[in-house]
C-alpha cells in the first residue's frame, strides 16, 4: 500500500501515531499500547492537560479491527 492508502485506512491521527510501526500492508502489532505510552503524554511541558494520549487510546478502542496471526505475533488493521 502507498502511504496515502495507509492514512486512509487508519485515519490521519492514528496513522501519525503509529506510522513507524505499521507495515506496508497496514498491519500493526496487537500490542500497540506500549507505543502510545512511550511516545505520548496527556500533559504538555507546563503540565496542562492536553488529552492527546487519552484521545488516541479512545480512537483505538472504538475501532473495529481484523486480526492475523504470524510468526512474530498477532497483528491488527482497521476493517
Amino acid at each position: 500500500m502507498k502511504k496515502q492508502d495507509l492514512k486512509e485506512l487508519w485515519g490521519e491521527e492514528l496513522f501519525n501515531a503509529f506510522a513507524d510501526h505499521i507495515d506496508n500492508d497496514g498491519w500493526l502489532t496487537e500490542n500497540w499500547a506500549p507505543i502510545l505510552e512511550e511516545n505520548y503524554s496527556d500533559w504538555d511541558k507546563d503540565y496542562n492537560d492536553t488529552g492527546e494520549k487519552s484521545n488516541l487510546y479512545s480512537r483505538m478502542y472504538i475501532q473495529d479491527f481484523e486480526k492475523k496471526e504470524a510468526d512474530l505475533g498477532i497483528f491488527i488493521r482497521p476493517i
